[in-house]
């Protein structure tokens, strides 16, 4: 009970706790962090400011981290002008009195002079524009490239974009969006040899390997290659600009028309998944299903391509059902379902000529359930019916009895015999001179056999001169060997045993 009581001090109770809680009062404040100005004062020293302190842009500006020998800022704290501005300012003039040619050799020279000047950014753009006002438009493309790799995010990327697409559209040899009877058409006969267009537009199309010497306004090699370079660029810098579904979809109707049907196909995928509120949707649809009709190759290749296009046609009816072109979309359909059943007919034929009836079976069924309608259907009810009654009922099929195990081929005999059928009557083996009377005929003797020669490959050394005979021995052995012509008395091994020991010492 003594350690319950309070500790005896020389204050009084009431005292006590009264010099606690004025001490607890006055340290309120700090702890609380609520304390005033003075106080702050007081235990700082003084009032903090932001006074110094400067941010990434103003230390770029201001020239912090850079390490040119000029200043930045006069006497008075004033920013001077960016290194470069001088001279920018007099090729500026000079693009605006019309002499484009000095103007461009001027803002050239400012790009190689200042290359850590942020100058450079307004000069490169500022030659590119230069060279197109003189319809130098392989340079301006060049120059352009140099700009969004340095600066990406440039503040002139609205009017570089349109740019690099009239490019595109002037070196292209036709710079219009493709429609569906501009392109090839599908061969369900021979897939792989597509059909001419329906509509043949007149253009031509330049070599890639010919140089053009005589236009200004072109590359020297590949233009179209160029061209689609210069969409590319539009789309990868700026693809939430309002060129970039139109870059995509000039690129994609450019392969089409060339019959490169896999890059129009993986481009108007691009297109559907990418900008679904374009308004170039609904001919990413319609084309982009029949490129990839186009890109299937038969029957003896993969079927995706087919099973692609069946769905993403069956998608565009669904999606725009009043298409002017749902009567053609929906006769294709009925193609690609003859191009399945074939597929189906074909393993039919191929397991009938590998004897495998089952198989065979399995495949027959399969064409009458899914294509009962394909020309097919009848060839397949006419093959189960050639196998038998319990292969058209399907009555052996549900059996799980494997195939019978095919005889294991041991000589060539049994493997160019013609195998037995049902009916056949077992071959007889009569020799032609049964019916007369044999004569008797008199063994020949045999012909020493010769020894066959060693094979002798192409590294081998010939060899000059006669060989040397071998040794012949009268009574057939071989006389170098001494056990070969040895007696029987020398033949014979005889010993005697050790005494204890039980071996024989000879």
């Amino acid at each position: 009970m003594d350690a319950l009581q309070p500790r005896k001090t020389g204050l009084p109770l009431k005292a006590f706790v009264a010099w606690n809680v004025a001490i607890l009062l006055a340290y309120l404040p700090v702890i609380s962090g609520c304390s005033g100005i003075s106080t702050r004062e007081r235990l700082l020293g003084k009032a903090p400011s932001i006074d110094g302190i400067r941010g990434p842009a103003e230390r770029r500006m201001l020239g912090v981290f850079g390490k040119s020998k000029t200043r930045d800022v006069d006497e008075n704290g004033v920013l001077l002008p960016v290194a470069g501005t001088e001279d920018y300012v007099k090729a500026e003039a000079l693009y605006e009195n019309g002499q484009y040619a000095e103007a461009e050799k001027a803002f050239r020279k400012i790009c190689r002079k200042y290359k850590k000047s942020d100058i450079r950014e307004d000069a490169l753009f500022m030659q590119a524009q230069a060279a197109i006002k003189q319809k130098r438009l392989s340079k301006a493309n060049d120059v352009y490239a140099i700009l969004l790799k340095d600066y990406p995010s440039t503040r002139h990327l609205d009017t570089v974009s349109g740019d690099l697409f009239m490019i595109a559209k002037t070196w292209l040899a036709y710079p219009e969006l493709t429609k569906l009877n501009e392109v090839q058409q599908v061969n369900f006969e021979e897939p792989g040899r597509p059909l001419p267009a329906p509509e043949k537009v007149d253009e031509k199309v330049p070599s890639a390997l010919v140089p053009n010497v005589t236009n200004k306004s072109k590359p020297l090699f590949d233009p179209e290659g160029n061209a689609v370079a210069a969409l590319r660029a539009i789309w990868l810098n700026d693809p939430t600009g309002p060129l970039a579904d139109d870059a995509i979809m000039l690129t994609a109707s450019h392969y089409a028309r060339r019959g490169k049907w896999v890059e129009a196909d993986r481009h108007f995928d691009m297109l559907r998944e990418e900008y679904p509120q374009s308004p170039h949707v609904q001919n990413s649809f319609v084309l982009g299903s029949h490129v990839k009709l186009m890109s299937y190759e038969g029957p003896a290749y993969d079927d995706r391509r087919l099973m692609d296009a069946e769905q993403l046609k069956e998608t565009t009816l669904r999606l725009y059902p009043n298409l002017p072109e749902k009567e053609r979309i929906q006769k294709e359909l009925l193609q690609i379902r003859e191009a399945e059943a074939q597929r189906y007919w074909d393993l039919v034929q191929l397991y009938e000529r590998k004897a495998k009836p089952r198989s065979a079976a399995v495949y027959c069924h399969l064409v009458l359930d899914k294509y009962p309608d394909s020309k097919f259907a009848p060839l397949a009810q006419t093959v189960l019916e050639r196998l038998g009654p319990e292969y058209v009922d399907g009555s052996s099929l549900k059996q799980a009895v494997p195939d019978k195990p095919r005889p294991i081929v041991t000589t060539w005999e049994s493997m160019t015999r013609r195998p037995l059928k049902p009916g056949d009557a077992p071959a007889k083996r009569e020799s032609a001179r049964s019916s007369e009377v044999e004569e008797p005929v008199e063994e020949a003797e045999e012909a020493p056999a010769k020894q066959a020669e060693p094979r002798r490959g192409w590294w081998s050394i010939p060899r000059f001169g006669k060989e040397p005979k071998p040794i012949e021995s009268p009574n057939g052995r071989d006389p170098t060997d001494k056990y070969d012509n040895a007696t029987p008395e020398e033949m014979t091994v005889s010993g005697e045993e050790e005494p204890g020991t039980g071996r024989v010492k000879f």
